[in-house]
């Protein structure tokens, strides 16, 4: 059984995270709602899975089926609804945070941290540069996004305690790894582009991350933050 903690997540510092670590570009479609359990097909580059996660009285159970990318697109084309987002995945002792960025329906930050039990789960403290918790919120699961959208989405303010946490995470406790650019969908696809859901991790040496480069850019993310929020 996979307890999930989910936050919200301040768009600059989503920006950062993927520019500086890469990332994995996915797309999912899902099916009507079931009582007691979910079904959805993912694209992630060249690799397709039918996924299928039902509820019952140990917790949730998921599975997992890879399928031919071809049969993925004629699934995602009779799907209730779809999702597109960029993930990149970050070691934080020994859990994995999972960084969301999400293009399709709207723009929106998460970061997802998975445990094996509800104890470990429960004891985890979330890292000063994660956002509110909306574990519980159900408007936010990628389901319910992908099926009824979102309307309202709280927006996290940049802050520079949140800022400096995360420029020590990356210096401390990440390894270095090859930066790798990131292509934004286009508004307009067909289903062959939507198979390349992003690019693989590459191999190969790891080029030293710049944080004094990292905390100007965000800086300049922060001025122009406060520019908006001014009044005319």
């Amino acid at each position: 059984m996979t307890i999930r903690r989910r936050f919200l997540l301040a768009s600059s510092l989503a920006r950062l995270i993927q520019r500086e670590r890469g990332g994995l570009r996915q797309v999912e479609g899902f099916f009507p709602e079931q009582r007691d359990r979910s079904s959805w097909v993912r694209l992630e580059e060249n690799r397709a899975l039918l996924i299928l996660r039902t509820t019952g009285p140990q917790g949730e159970t998921e599975e997992q089926t890879e399928v031919p990318v071809a049969h993925a697109h004629a699934l995602l084309d009779v799907c209730a609804g779809e999702i597109d987002y960029t993930r990149t995945k970050l070691q934080i002792g020994d859990q994995e945070a999972l960084i969301d960025q999400f293009n399709q329906p709207r723009a929106l930050h998460f970061v997802t941290v998975e445990f094996d039990s509800e104890a470990e789960g429960r004891g985890f403290q979330p890292l000063p540069w994660f956002g509110p918790e909306i574990t519980a919120d159900t408007r936010f699961s990628n389901q319910a996004i992908a099926l009824r959208g979102v309307e309202q989405y709280p927006d996290v303010p940049l802050s520079d305690p949140a800022l400096d946490s995360l420029l020590d995470t990356l210096e401390s406790r990440f390894p270095v790894q090859a930066r790798m650019s990131i292509k934004r969908p286009s508004a307009k696809q067909t289903s062959v582009t939507r198979a390349q859901a992003g690019p693989a991790q590459a191999d190969g040496e790891g080029v030293q991350v710049n944080l004094d480069d990292i905390e100007a850019a965000m800086m300049r993310e922060m001025e122009r933050t406060l520019q908006k929020g001014k009044p005319e």
